[in-house]
């Protein structure tokens, strides 16, 4: 049914196509999902020059690439979404602070600590209270924090400042 749609991307480097997609969705090639989405993509391509040749009469070049580039990066910005948010679901951070103070194996030594981090856990955005709770309960590197959440490092770097710089206010 797609053998047209495939024959199309096969020929002239059409393939420059999903490779650009990739790079706008910033997906390296050393990502471990690189060939998979590489893959979805070819399909995505075909399946949407078919589409485009069943509603079209003439197709050109010039009008059917743009349809074809938007129509990969929708499926491919799809299938990143859907990994994002099972990643968010692997992590398994609770709900309610109450679950995750039970969680976090925090020195009761000195009451006066405890407060503080009470206090500055609800000064924080949703996102910066995450950071807090990996970092606390895990002590991981940022890098890896970053990878966990499905942010980009420099947002961890962000989370990091503005909860410091909290802490000062404090």
């Amino acid at each position: 049914m797609y053998e047209t749609g495939f024959a199309y991307l096969l020929q002239a480097e059409r393939e420059k196509v999903i490779y650009g997609v990739l790079k706008r969705l910033n997906v390296s090639r050393q990502s471990p999902d690189y060939e998979d989405l590489v893959v979805e993509g070819q399909i995505a391509f075909a399946q949407a020059y078919c589409a485009y040749c069943q509603t079209h009469d003439s197709v050109t070049e010039e009008a059917v690439m743009p349809y074809l580039y938007q129509k990969v990066k929708w499926r491919l910005l799809d299938l990143l979404c859907k990994q994002t948010r099972t990643k968010q679901r692997e992590c398994g951070l609770p709900e309610n602070v109450d679950e995750l103070w039970a969680m976090i194996p925090l020195s009761f030594e000195n009451v006066m600590t405890d407060e503080l981090v009470l206090e500055l856990w609800n000064t924080c955005t949703p996102n910066e209270q995450k950071f807090l709770a990996l970092r606390l309960e895990t002590g991981l590197s940022l890098t890896e924090i970053a990878k966990i959440l499905a942010v980009s490092r420099k947002t961890v770097y962000k989370y990091r400042w503005s909860i410091l710089h909290k802490l000062t206010i404090l």
